[in-house]
């Protein structure tokens, strides 16, 4: 048995509660804000120990639906910090998205675990190694 997980649904609530916070700041977020934070939370920290059980299209669709949580989450973030002054919902939301970027990476990871890794052909490391000692010697002689 595989456990899916609906990361949009399970972020609407939020979503939803810090765009009241935006239109009406004084109002300030409702008191069922951190709890769906939590539930947020302990649901993607659960759901991680199953990622590598998903297939690789699974993993795909869900790193697709989480980057545009997180995408909504960040410009969020910046808001929520100045719109409230509850310190725990602003802590409980920084945990939440930092455990939306874990999962993002375990996705990533999950979806490009098949993925045949192709050596960097000898050209461009010289290229390279010739540009990164070009730029050092110029650094150099400037001082």
């Amino acid at each position: 048995m595989v456990l899916t997980l609906d990361i949009q649904k399970k972020a609407a609530p939020i979503i939803r509660q810090t765009h009241k916070v935006k239109l009406w700041p004084k109002a300030g977020p409702s008191q069922n804000i951190g709890e769906d934070i939590n539930d947020l939370i302990l649901t993607i920290e659960g759901f991680d120990n199953h990622v590598f059980a998903l297939s690789k299209t699974e993993a795909k669709d869900l790193l697709d639906e989480t980057n545009k949580v997180i995408t909504v989450f960040v410009d969020i973030d910046e808001e929520i910090s100045v719109k409230t002054d509850d310190k725990e919902v602003i802590e409980r939301f920084k945990y939440a998205l930092k455990a939306l970027f874990k999962l993002k990476s375990l996705l990533h990871l999950a979806y490009t675990k098949d993925l045949a890794v192709r050596k960097t052909p000898n050209d461009i490391r010289q290229g390279l190694a010739a540009v990164s000692r070009s730029s050092v010697l110029t650094n150099f002689l400037k001082q």
